[in-house]
């Protein structure tokens, strides 16, 4: 059971309008993004995350778009009879497409070639970090809700997978977890001390710790180091603002906000693509193991009102931590990648009621034509939490 403190959106709406709202856009979801996979001997699927945005090298789906499914179908079963096939199609595709450096961790990204077949988008493909524990987080629901009856042993398949990200997804000199097993792979020194803010999926660890029982003491020293990291940073530039960077990076001993591009953009310093879902991620230790509503999220959910003055609709696609002065807003508006999100966080707290309420109605408002798989898939997410469903 999950632990919601504000119910604005029950009283309101009653949970049976709720639950028809998700379903109605869940299965729009699945009707726009899953694809089955033509010619295959098994039945796979995968998610068409490119669909919104097509990509220069023509690729159809990556590590972190199946890690996303892997946890939505599970969830979704109680309304959907098909999710399970569904959930174990994408899991068939997940397994046929291996890193190059541990073959329990997915390949980060496919592509069509110019014969129509799905390929890793580089002879050696690497994971990414948040996609693995996604998809080990699927497994373990899997468990939960199916058990060990099934021909699949999701636990066995959840522990190997879990095993491998503590292996080479983790450094161990410092605990933080890297980008992917590629940084081990090829021994990139430059990128050891890099670590994505939005990958501090606290709740998944919590779950690893109880099966991973090889790791369980390194599992709750990153547990650690993530919270000390964010502890440091609520001292710099998100004292007043809770907003942490896409990427911290190691600066003479300590985890900072970097001025340079890291990774991705100019912007890897600063709250973007990969750090706007930090209220939803962040948010949710609070709501599935009662732990105390952090300062980090306390700040960051005060300040996001003021400054928007309660409308959802002036959230920016983008702040500035390390690169201006923090805070100040740039990018686009009604960007749901970055509005969703605070749905989730506005759940966490009393006094919410008309905030949490604007940010549902602003979700609901725009049709999923008009927006990305990113910004449909973060809503999706939301909405599930929001309505009490997890």
């Amino acid at each position: 059971m999950i632990t919601i403190y504000n119910d604005s959106l029950v009283n309101l709406y009653s949970q049976t309008n709720l639950n028809l709202e998700l379903l109605s856009f869940y299965n729009e979801w699945k009707i726009r993004y899953l694809r089955l996979v033509e010619g295959s001997y098994t039945f796979k699927e995968y998610l068409f995350y490119t669909l919104d945005q097509p990509t220069l090298n023509n690729a159809v789906t990556c590590s972190e778009a199946m890690g996303y499914g892997m946890v939505i179908f599970p969830i979704m079963s109680k309304f959907d009879i098909t999710a399970k096939i569904h959930f174990t199609s994408i899991y068939n595709y997940i397994k046929s497409y291996p890193s190059i450096y541990n073959n329990n961790l997915m390949a980060w990204q496919q592509i069509k070639d110019s014969e129509g077949n799905i390929v890793n988008s580089e002879a050696k493909t690497s994971s990414a970090t948040d996609g693995d524990m996604d998809i080990s987080y699927g497994l373990l629901l899997a468990h939960k809700l199916w058990g060990e009856n099934d021909k699949t042993n999701y636990k066995n398949e959840a522990v190997k997978r879990i095993n491998a990200l503590m292996d080479s997804c983790v450094n161990k000199n410092d605990y933080i977890l890297t980008l992917g097993d590629w940084v081990k792979g090829i021994k990139d020194n430059n990128s050891k001390y890099v670590t994505r803010s939005s990958d501090f999926l606290i709740y998944h660890i919590r779950e690893f710790i109880k099966l991973d029982t090889k790791n369980s003491n390194e599992w709750k020293l990153v547990i650690e180091k993530i919270n000390f990291i964010i502890s440091e940073q609520m001292k710099r530039q998100s004292k007043y603002n809770g907003l942490m960077p896409d990427f911290f990076i190691k600066d003479t001993g300590e985890y900072i906000a970097p001025q340079v591009k890291v990774l991705e953009t100019i912007h890897d310093g600063d709250y973007y693509f990969n750090s706007c879902r930090i209220p939803w991620r962040y948010s949710m230790d609070i709501i599935l193991n009662k732990t105390p509503v952090t300062t980090q999220l306390h700040t960051l959910n005060n300040w996001i009102k003021k400054e928007t003055l309660s409308n959802p609709k002036n959230i920016k696609s983008g702040y500035y931590v390390a690169n201006d002065y923090p805070g100040t807003p740039f990018g686009s508006t009604n960007n749901l990648s970055f509005i969703a999100p605070f749905l989730v966080s506005s759940l966490i707290e009393n006094g919410n009621d008309d905030w949490t309420i604007s940010l549902w109605n602003t979700l609901i408002d725009k049709p999923i034509q008009r927006c990305t798989f990113y910004e449909n898939t973060l809503k999706l997410m939301a909405m599930i939490v929001a309505t009490g469903n997890w």
